[in-house]
């Protein structure tokens, strides 16, 4: 999101061209592109059907925000001889902060009233993160994250256009202050050094964007590397010296550009963006860009001139600083509206709010609160209203915080002296009991269910998902006669718990080798082939390991397999991909147990949400059999084998539904993975279910 717009330009309403300029100016045309990219935006957020593709008009604002900074400095260098950085970032200060941090404050509060009390701790973090600027760097570590997916949407998570714009206008002043520092040099040494410094940086974040984007890696929309030449070419254009080019040219720059935006909002897949796939809308704004300063009013101007698409375009900062935490919060607000109202509703709170904020806040403490503050006054307060915003946004989480300590002291006195009945052990053929007698709470606390994690899964026994191999951990006596090694994704991971228990109890030795993503299959996930295929050969190396280790009694393993898989002949269908891999173990003699994939509950943390909102009732959260067994297609492939098939659907449902807290112990950590809690209270019926194979191997 580019910075504050600047104030609306009088609006040439003839024919006679305007004269080519190399200084700042606010052309009605760049107005009417704000107006363009925060309709795409905010459509994009309330109706996504309607413009599959709306989100490039962030890449929109990036281009105008290289051009206009860069613009301004080499104005200032121009006019003066020399470039002010003091200045410089207090006026940034003034035309970024106010509206920013009015909207971070007001949405922690907001958050902090309507949305469920499991989501305080992310609101405090992420709205930290965007306090400081850093927001794209959280949501970038977040997205190469496995444990980290599937997290409920952030009202503050848009800051992340905010945190790259920033972090641009921190590094890119500095490196042509050093630049334009050099008085002997004339001001076109100055634009020509300067245009040869931002080429080279911008092809080189153009690379990266395309190298991130095409190994399939998640975090290339977010981090700055791969976004920084978007505004980069906006430099470029600033630094370029305007031509008068005929009026047919300029038409057809300004129209080709136009019609470049307009059709990437429809048709750019998110899939493959940003890369090669951002020269789409950043090419087609600078074509409108250049055809605006290059002499002349165009077609175009005409299009741009009316005052609603002018008043839009100066609204555009503030618009999209409202809207999106408006988006998250509106389900909270207007329950059991429908999409269409709560729609309706966000958009024209989004345009007041933010008619009010331009008009009340930015506009008077850009011009008329103290407008001969010097640099270091400004300076100062910003950082003040920066670490008073950081205090408010910090009660959230202390407020999350105090909450569930007190649950925990409930907690620690059930795990002190456990009940018979808890967890796995109050679910029967016949029923269940959300509850171990006596004991109405909750193990472990909904609002520490994301934190509770089975061992080693930081890393250190568990590879991330662009890994081409999976580490090697053991667990249990080292002089175990007996081995037992699981193999897979986090689906088999999560039962890592109940095998410790297992290996402690019964003197067993426990191996593993999990893969983020990545079920042991010769079949592919759609996200492995984007990655380039590490899933297949960490399987591939996994699979000789343990053909090649004579002392492993049995192989266990679960999938999730309800995901989306490559449909092509050079590689195996989902039911074969199982079959095939699990044959090159039991060819060699090795027997395999297959657990059947576990339910999946709500979406995102919806499950844990609800159980926080029903604290003596947690049976409310309880989800239909039918709606929760998820596809499996390894039930299909063990008839293609000989393996032995566990039917694990008896450990967490009832033949009607399946529970989220069984026997006060929350059984979910998120919408598809079980707590640690829940799994080691499965330590019976696990070992009953792959004792008689070790009896028989």
């Amino acid at each position: 999101m580019t910075a504050a717009p600047g104030p609306t330009a009088v609006l040439d309403r003839t024919d006679r061209p305007r004269q080519p300029t190399a200084s700042p100016t606010f052309l009605p045309e760049i107005q009417a592109l704000r107006a363009i990219a925060v309709a795409g935006v905010v459509v994009y957020h309330l109706w996504p059907s309607v413009l599959p593709a709306g989100f490039i008009g962030v890449d929109v604002f990036f281009v105008i925000s290289g051009y206009l900074i860069t613009s301004h400095m080499m104005s200032e260098r121009d006019r003066t001889g020399r470039f002010d950085l003091g200045a410089f970032y207090a006026r940034r200060a003034r035309r970024i902060l106010p509206a920013a941090s009015l909207v971070v404050v007001a949405t922690a509060l907001l958050g902090l009233a309507v949305l469920p009390e499991l989501r305080w701790v992310e609101l405090t973090r992420q709205g930290t993160a965007s306090l400081v600027y850093l927001q794209n760097w959280v949501l970038a570590a977040d997205s190469v994250d496995y444990l980290a997916q599937g997290i409920a949407p952030s009202p503050f998570q848009h800051y992340w256009s905010l945190s790259i714009e920033e972090q641009f206008y921190l590094l890119w002043p500095v490196a042509f202050l050093l630049v334009a520092r050099r008085r002997a040099r004339s001001a076109g040494q100055v634009r020509r050094v300067v245009l040869g410094i931002v080429v080279v940086l911008s092809v080189v974040s153009f690379a990266c964007s395309v190298l991130l984007t095409s190994a399939g890696d998640p975090s290339a929309y977010f981090v700055s590397h791969s976004r920084f030449w978007e505004l980069g070419l906006g430099a470029v254009l600033a630094l370029s010296l305007a031509r008068t080019a005929r009026p047919a040219l300029r038409g057809a720059a300004a129209w080709s550009g136009l019609a470049l935006i307009a059709a990437g909002m429809v048709l750019v897949p998110i899939e493959r963006f940003p890369g090669a796939l951002a020269l789409v809308p950043t090419v087609g704004t600078a074509l409108v860009i250049w055809a605006a300063r290059a002499g002349s009013s165009t077609g175009l101007l005409r299009l741009a001139s009316p005052r609603p698409v002018q008043w839009l375009g100066d609204v555009s900062y503030s618009v999209y600083l409202w809207h999106w935490p408006l988006v998250v919060c509106a389900p909270f607000v207007l329950v059991g509206q429908g999409a269409a109202v709560r729609g309706a509703v966000v958009l024209a709170l989004s345009l007041v709010l933010a008619g009010v904020t331009r008009t009340l806040v930015e506009v008077p403490l850009q011009r008329r609160v103290r407008p001969r503050a010097t640099r270091a006054q400004v300076l100062l307060t910003a950082a003040a209203v920066t670490v008073v915003c950081l205090v408010v946004v910090q009660v959230p989480r202390a407020v999350a915080d105090a909450r569930t300590a007190e649950r925990e002291r409930a907690t620690l006195a059930l795990l002190a002296d456990p009940p018979a009945d808890l967890g796995a052990a109050s679910l029967t053929a016949d029923g269940y009991s959300p509850f171990a007698s006596g004991h109405p709470v909750v193990v472990p606390a909904p609002q520490r269910a994301r934190a509770e994690l089975p061992e080693g899964s930081d890393g250190r026994c568990k590879s991330d998902m662009s890994a081409d191999h999976a580490p090697e951990c053991r667990f249990g006596p080292s002089d175990a006669e007996t081995v037992v090694a699981l193999v897979g994704d986090s689906h088999i991971e999560q039962y890592l718990p109940t095998f410790q228990a297992i290996a402690e109890s019964e003197g067993i030795r426990v191996l593993t080798s999990f893969h983020s993503s990545c079920p042991f299959s010769t079949a592919q996930r759609e996200t492995d082939a984007a990655r380039g295929g590490p899933c297949l050969r960490s399987n591939a190396a996994t699979a000789q390991a343990l053909l090649a280790d004579p002392s492993i009694d049995l192989v266990v393993t679960s999938a999730r397999s309800a995901v989306d898989w490559v449909d092509s002949p050079e590689v195996p269908s989902p039911v074969d991909g199982f079959a095939e891999a699990w044959t090159w173990l039991t060819a060699a003699e090795i027997p395999v147990v297959v657990l059947s994939d576990n339910p999946l509950m709500l979406p995102d943390d919806a499950t844990s949400e609800c159980v926080v909102e029903h604290p003596g009732d947690p049976g409310a959260c309880a989800r239909p059999r039918t709606d929760a067994l998820p596809v499996d297609h390894q039930l299909a492939a063990v008839a293609l084998s000989d393996v032995e098939l566990v039917d694990t659907s008896s450990w967490f449902c009832t033949p009607a539904v399946c529970p989220a807290v069984i026997g006060s112990v929350l059984v979910y950590r998120d919408a598809q993975h079980i707590t640690p809690a829940y799994a080691r209270t499965l330590q019976p019926r696990v070992w009953e279910s792959i004792g008689p194979v070790l009896e028989r191997g």
